[in-house]
């Protein structure tokens, strides 16, 4: 079962993920998954399970659940201590201390991050892997709920369910954005450019993602930024009070809905769990994108000292770095290995096995789990994340680069959206995703934005292709194609 398709993602980071999948995961739920492959050209990633697999995973952490909420509960608790944990040990990283420790010591940080990061995933992968390929905390909610509520109800009942009463990190950038402009549009120059350098510090790694390709965010993006939206006529000081107002509203009808339909006790923290993942999904992103930006230094330094090109350096595995380091070099017969990895490989894990092939390996394993999608169907199906009807035309956007192609009422159509498309997303008729559950970072950002979306589709990118006409039902979660560009 195909379970990911991510552009621009690096072998190094992963591979912590992936390991952790079927060596660490049985830490916090008592199992991992069997196996798992994962197919690289260059910086482009597709990782796949056993489908049963995969669905039997998701089905045991929903009984944990089910059977007690506080384990959800830790789930989120953890998740947050162990994101803080990242974030407090990346951020000491940096170029000058790198150097200056002896080839033992950098050992012994990197050791330490790696670990730390394959804890925060033994916690932090789980709300995805209930819920993002089988939708089985979506269907068991849904199941619940269609004893309470009429069969056309339950869509918008479970989006407002799914909200929760906290912000996310990606709602508090996007506040510290609009204060930017509020300051900036009320003439109060002296406290907007200590509010500029603030909200920079705080927020300007999120442009990074996981290969920082197109650098970080700096003042002169942001002032750009600000431009842009004062030239829209905006007044961000009523931008503020309409999503403030979107949001009174949305929680309004969530604490409606639980008192109409009498939604209390165990199932009541059930909901409450589901709708505080989309918020820890965030808070987790956020500590491994500072991480990301960070470890560019840990690899600029490893690129010296092993003499290696630095991009190939993120191709090496966790025990080759440190045999590498311990040894004060890399063997010639690695490093043209890794070079080779660079440009194709395939990666297999079980428990306690690991294994990376090149060559005619990669094409082999391809033709393994190669699978066919129909291209010529009129419509595709997924699951509403916020409600409402668009019609548009389809752009296909998985990166800042395709941003400038929509425009304002155009259907964004994305793999999986990132904080680095969110100005696109603003500006979207409708939201299309092909992965994700109801609490992915599409769900979040459309939700604030009061956008209608679509996510989990799964094949949202292959069916749909720039200039097509389409209909866009986030009621019904059906994407209806009314003209094919030819």
């Amino acid at each position: 079962m195909l379970a990911e398709d991510i552009p621009d993602l690096d072998f190094h980071f992963s591979q912590i993920w992936l390991s952790a999948f079927v060596n660490d995961l049985q830490k916090t739920v008592g199992r991992n998954y069997k196996k798992v492959l994962a197919i690289y050209h260059g910086d482009d990633l597709k990782f796949y399970y056993g489908s049963k697999d995969s669905d039997d995973f998701a089905r045991h952490i929903l009984s944990l659940i089910v059977a007690d909420p506080a384990f959800g509960e830790k789930i989120n608790q953890e998740i947050r201590h162990y994101s803080v944990k990242l974030k407090k040990a990346a951020a000491s990283l940096n170029p000058a201390g790198l150097a200056s420790l002896s080839n033992k010591k950098l050992v012994s940080l990197y050791l330490e991050l790696d670990k730390l990061h394959t804890t925060l995933y033994s916690w932090g992968w789980l709300p995805n892997a209930v819920d993002m390929f089988h939708e089985n905390f979506t269907g068991y909610l849904r199941n619940e709920l269609a004893k309470l509520v009429k069969a056309n109800k339950i869509s918008e009942v479970l989006v407002a369910l799914s909200s929760s009463p906290k912000k996310s990190v990606i709602d508090e950038e996007q506040d510290s954005f609009l204060n930017l402009v509020k300051l900036k549009q009320a003439g109060k120059d002296k406290f907007f450019e200590s509010a500029l350098k603030r909200h920079t510090a705080k927020y300007f790694y999120l442009k990074h993602l996981w290969l920082g390709k197109d650098g970080v965010y700096d003042e002169k993006y942001y002032l750009s930024e600000i431009k842009s939206f004062i030239a829209s006529g905006q007044k961000a000081v009523e931008f503020i009070k309409y999503k403030e107002k979107q949001r009174r509203l949305i929680l309004k009808k969530r604490s409606a809905f639980i008192k109409k339909f009498k939604i209390k006790g165990k199932l009541l923290k059930i909901f409450n769990i589901y709708a505080e993942f989309s918020v820890t999904k965030a808070f987790r992103r956020d500590a491994q994108l500072l991480w990301a930006y960070k470890m560019d230094f840990f690899f600029a330094e490893l690129s010296r000292r092993l003499r290696l090109p630095l991009r190939q350096c993120r191709f090496i595995l966790p025990t080759e770095i440190v045999a590498a380091l311990r040894k004060g070099k890399i063997d010639k017969s690695k490093a043209a290995e890794v070079k080779a990895r660079s440009k194709a490989c395939v990666y297999y894990g079980e428990k306690n096995v690991e294994v990376v092939e090149i060559g005619a390996a990669v094409k082999r394993w391809e033709k393994r789990v190669t699978q066919e999608v129909n291209i010529d169907l009129q419509e595709i199906k997924g699951q509403p994340a916020c409600l409402g009807r668009a019609t548009g035309i389809v752009r296909i956007v998985n990166s800042p680069a395709e941003m400038k192609k929509l425009k304002a009422g155009d259907i964004l159509v994305s793999i999986a959206t990132n904080p680095d498309i969110v100005p696109a997303m603003k500006i979207a008729g409708a939201i299309v995703t092909e992965q994700g559950g109801i609490t992915s970072h599409a769900a979040i950002v459309s939700r604030e934005l009061n956008i209608p979306c679509i996510i989990g589709t799964k094949i949202a990118t292959q069916v749909l292709k720039d200039g097509d006409l389409v209909e866009v039902d986030a009621e019904k979660g059906v994407v209806m194609i009314i003209k094919k560009k030819k």
